[in-house]
């Protein structure tokens, strides 16, 4: 199975295609052993029809046999030519052509024998000459080859060499010059992707031979692993999914009881597993396909992506690691083994002395590196040179002796987790004073927000206890660290596997990965489960979940009662946000601590943006620093609003765009449609309409599937936004509780889309529904700020305009610019310009227009409100004062003037004689023509200009 390269695959196509038309073409394919070389080379030319190939290859085992690679492409050629399996006169026969007897012969008079071939078979079609390992292939062969890349110029022929590195000294001067230069495709090959890895996993083979090797150590491993039964792209309706899928992955059809079809979120939880296995497997083979290959045919998506499974090297890699590591001196093994027991980066002086016995290690350490074993880094620091190898290294050392080292680094280690670890490595079986410390450690990393590290040391205790309910509870606690700490995807392949743990806490985990993972029916079965039997020391979580878990479904009173039932507890939960879930839901409770969400969303509702980012970034800071990366995500997606309120655009789309593609990696599927919608608004103010739009149309997908009324909120109120949807009604009140559209300042991530609504009413003529939705808004509109009184009497103004009360229209146009000039609002202060510059052209006072209009338009420019700048362009233009071209070039009149002449051909001097300036003015303007229209020479300008054709002229007399 083939998977990746496309552009490497057309390149090498187009090549052929160009050899195909007459013209000798000639390519390099580079990379390391295993990369994939020969499979690209195989599977570009596969299938070309008319093409025929002559392959030959470098052995290492013949690298000394003087031209035997010559004598192969004679013998393959022969049988080319000849059509036949026997070569005529013999197998060496047709190298008596021009080499006459091959040990004695001139390489290049054997290279005038191989082109004289080359010409004769090319006259016959289209022919693909192929030297695989040329790393391997013998000198004088290598010289014949150079001879042959300098002499086939014509002729259908595509001359293709594959090598693990061009910079090789095996490799002759001559022939390295010919592969790198600018007459030679050169392919440099990488790693597959993760996207290709997930790809690769679908391979039936690899599938049959897990199975074969009994490689499923459990039923739900089977689950996991029927994966590779499905194409990365998308599920098709297949009959055979009952022969590829294990029984508990199908449910019957609705429709058809007898037929049963795999389970849609089973297998969206299988999809993330794999994303993840295939990430894991990227990063412990850097991508080499030949490795990667090996692996997935020995271990299932689960093993892969359980980061607590120490991955191994395959035997494609251990066998040469082996030959390499044996034949180094003792004392470098040693050195190696320590390394691999120390965990790869390492000090040389601490490698050498959990090794013992190394009397120089600069010399031991050289001997590795040359070997290619080891690597040298700044300050004395050693490493391997890929994580494969430390594996291959690792898995070469015997248990006991893998013991003593773990033992010896234990005692040598700086960090108390560090020794833990190597103690719990060199153990021989249960140790439960030991699973104690390890859990003691876990419980102070927690404090510090290393979840992830408390995480793994509680995953050792586990291993180390003996008490099959001890084990249990330890990993509901491993589980709910994981989670904590974020990875939803790794806190799901934990659940899944058999736990008995009774106690309430289990269940409260449980019902928090459920929210997490967006699955709010089984998160309500669980924590209400979990709630009347919570102990006061985790009572706090369960209630704020259960706040999280209503505001999403769409019950803020709910979500408001419970989330004050947590702030009551007696005992705070460790990373329970009780006061942000009533920020979020629009009901903001007195008391949240300073530099939570809710202390920012009280900024913006009250048109704070500025201070609102100042809190944002530091409740940024403080969830990182808590490792906690779902109150960050949302913290985030914040900032994103409060920059949009500063008009950052660029700065919101890469926070929003940053955190949703995090959430998306994570699993933190109830955050999509939140994140999603967040996105819109600044990517709307930037023109980008059709990006905007998908993450709209995204957020509403994800919030219909999970049924998530908040985040179905918020993408209505995107899509109203961009003008593809009406404005929704408020979400329902109760209690003390008002209906209130949540819009950014009200709790949401999406501005109110009702001014933009009011505008849009306003041009289309529509003024009675547009003074309707005024009044509407004016009643029930977000308090706020100068800047949304503002936006409101503009809002006012604009109506005014429309009635044809333009005195009235300019002096709430006025007001508006008082209020916003106040509080350095420059995005509404520029669109009252706007609407104020268009109320003045329409009553007859042009210069005035263009002097507001201008203002607008320059503030429009420097925040990149390119939609809104497009307009301000078109009314300057209609008010007849300053020629299209300027406006639309950003150029003033002396510098069009000037480009006009420069593209009609005139040099500098006549320039300044027809313009009546001095030939410095000519080139400062020249200067700063280029800079503006960003190009660097005439040709450029005059092409510029000629895209506007006859717009770009001048009125006479104006030049001057």
């Amino acid at each position: 199975m083939f998977v990746g390269r496309t552009a490497e695959l057309a390149s090498l196509r187009a090549e052929l295609r160009a050899a195909g038309g007459g013209s000798a073409r000639r390519a390099v394919v580079e990379g390391p052993e295993g990369i994939g070389k020969t499979a690209l080379i195989h599977h570009a030319l596969d299938g070309e029809a008319g093409v025929r190939v002559l392959a030959v290859s470098g052995e290492e085992s013949e690298r000394e046999l003087r031209l035997g690679v010559v004598r192969q492409l004679m013998d393959e050629a022969a049988l080319l030519d000849l059509g036949t399996d026997e070569p005529a006169g013999g197998g060496s026969g047709a190298a008596g052509d021009g080499t006459g007897a091959a040990d004695e012969a001139d390489p290049c008079v054997a290279g005038q024998a191989v082109c004289d071939l080359l010409a004769r078979l090319s006259a016959l079609g289209t022919l693909a000459v192929v030297v695989d390992d040329a790393q391997w292939v013998d000198r004088a062969s290598l010289r014949a080859l150079s001879y042959v890349l300098r002499h086939v110029r014509a002729g259908r022929v595509l001359l293709l060499v594959a090598c693990r590195d061009l910079a090789d000294p095996w490799l002759p001067d001559g022939l390295r010059r010919l592969l790198a230069g600018d007459g030679t495709l050169l392919i440099t090959l990488d790693g597959l992707s993760t996207g290709d890895l997930a790809e690769l996993a679908t391979d039936p083979a690899l599938t049959a031979a897990r199975r074969e090797r009994g490689a499923y150590g459990s039923p739900a491993d089977a689950a996991r692993g029927a994966l590779a039964a499905l194409r990365w792209n998308g599920l098709r309706p297949d009959a055979s999914w009952p022969d590829v899928l294990p029984p508990d992955v199908l449910a019957p059809d609705v429709l058809r009881p007898d037929v049963r079809r795999p389970d849609v979120r089973r297998l969206e939880e299988w999809r993330q597993g794999v994303t993840s296995a295939a990430r894991r497997l990227r990063e412990h083979t850097r991508g080499n396909p030949l490795h990667a290959r090996a692996l997935l045919a020995v271990l299932t998506p689960a093993a892969l992506a359980d980061p607590g499974v120490r991955l191994p090297a395959p035997e494609t890699y251990r066998r040469p690691f082996a030959r390499r590591l044996h034949a180094c001196a003792p004392a470098t093994r040693r050195l190696i083994a320590a390394c691999a027991v120390l965990g790869g980066s390492c000090p040389l002086h601490v490698a050498a002395a959990v090794a013992t016995g190394i009397d120089e290690p600069l010399n031991t350490l050289e001997e590795a590196v040359t070997a290619g074993l080891l690597r040298e880094l700044p300050g004395r620091l050693i490493d391997f040179p890929e994580p494969l190898a430390r594996a291959a290294a690792y898995d070469g050392i015997g248990a006991g002796a893998r013991a003593r080292l773990h033992l010896a680094a234990a005692r040598l280690a700086d960090d108390d987790g560090a020794a833990l670890r190597h103690r719990a490595a060199a153990a021989d079986g249960p140790d439960e004073a030991l699973a104690e410390e390890l859990a003691r450690f876990a419980a102070k990393a927690a404090q510090h927000g290393l979840w992830q590290e408390a995480a793994a040391h509680l995953d050792l205790a586990a291993g180390l206890s003996e008490s099959p309910a001890r084990r249990d509870e330890l990993r509901t606690a491993v589980l709910e660290h994981v989670l904590i700490g974020g990875d939803v995807i790794r806190a799901a392949e934990l659940a899944a596997v058999r736990n008995a743990d009774p106690r309430p806490v289990r269940r409260y985990v449980l019902g928090r990965l459920a929210l997490a993972a967006g699955r709010f029916d089984e998160a309500s079965e669980l924590l209400a489960e979990a709630w009347p039997h919570a102990e006061p020391a985790f009572a706090a979580d369960v209630a704020e979940q259960l706040s999280w878990l209503h505001l999403v479904t769409g019950n803020r009173a709910e979500a408001a009662g419970w989330a004050r039932l947590s702030i009551e507890q007696p005992i705070a939960g460790p990373v329970a946000r009780p006061y942000d879930v009533l920020a979020l839901g629009g009901a903001p409770g007195a008391g949240a601590p300073p530099g939570s969400l809710a202390e920012a969303v009280a900024h913006l509702a009250r048109d704070e943006a500025g201070q609102a980012c100042a809190v944002l970034k530091r409740a940024v800071t403080a969830a990182g620093a808590a490792g906690l990366p779902h109150h960050r995500l949302l913290a985030t997606a914040l900032l994103s609003v409060a920059e949009h309120g500063l008009a950052r655009w660029d700065e919101a789309v890469a926070h929003a765009e940053a955190a949703l593609a995090e959430a998306s990696a994570l699993g933190q599927r109830w955050l999509l449609p939140w994140l999603e919608a967040a996105c819109v608004a600044p990517l709307a103010a930037r023109g980008e309409h059709e990006r905007a739009l998908a993450h709209a149309t995204a957020a509403g997908a994800a919030a219909r599937r999970m049924r998530h009324a908040a985040g179905e909120h918020q993408a209505d109120l995107a899509m109203a936004l961009l003008g593809a949807g009406d404005v929704p009604a408020p979400q329902p009140g109760a209690g003390d509780l008002p209906a209130v559209r949540l819009c950014a300042g009200a709790g949401g991530l999406v501005p109110d889309p009702r001014p933009a609504r009011i505008e849009a009413l306003v041009a289309d003529g529509r003024l009675e529904e547009a003074e309707r939705a005024l009044d509407a808004y004016d009643r029930d509109g977000p308090g706020g700020g100068r800047r949304r009184q503002a936006e409101r009497i503009r809002l006012a103004g604009l109506l005014l305009a429309a009635r044809n009360v333009p005195t009235r229209a300019e002096e709430a146009f006025g007001r508006a610019l008082g209020l916003v000039e106040a509080c350095g609002c420059p995005l509404e202060e520029a669109r009252t310009l706007l609407d104020l510059g268009r109320l003045l052209r329409r009553t007859g006072r042009r210069r005035a227009a263009a002097e507001r209009l201008g203002a607008a338009r320059a503030i429009f420019d420097r925040l990149g409100a390119r939609p809104l700048a497009e307009r301000c362009a078109q009314e300057l233009e209609a008010c007849g004062l300053e020629p299209p071209a300027t406006v639309r070039l950003g150029l003033t009149p002396q510098e069009l003037s000037t480009a006009t002449l420069v593209a009609g051909g005139l040099t500098n001097r006549q320039i300044a004689r027809e313009l009546l300036i001095s030939v410095k003015t000519v080139e400062y303007h020249i200067g700063k023509i280029y800079t503006k229209l960003g190009i660097g020479s005439r040709v450029a300008l005059a092409a510029r200009l000629a895209a506007y054709g006859p717009e770009v002229s001048f009125p006479a007399g104006e030049a001057g």
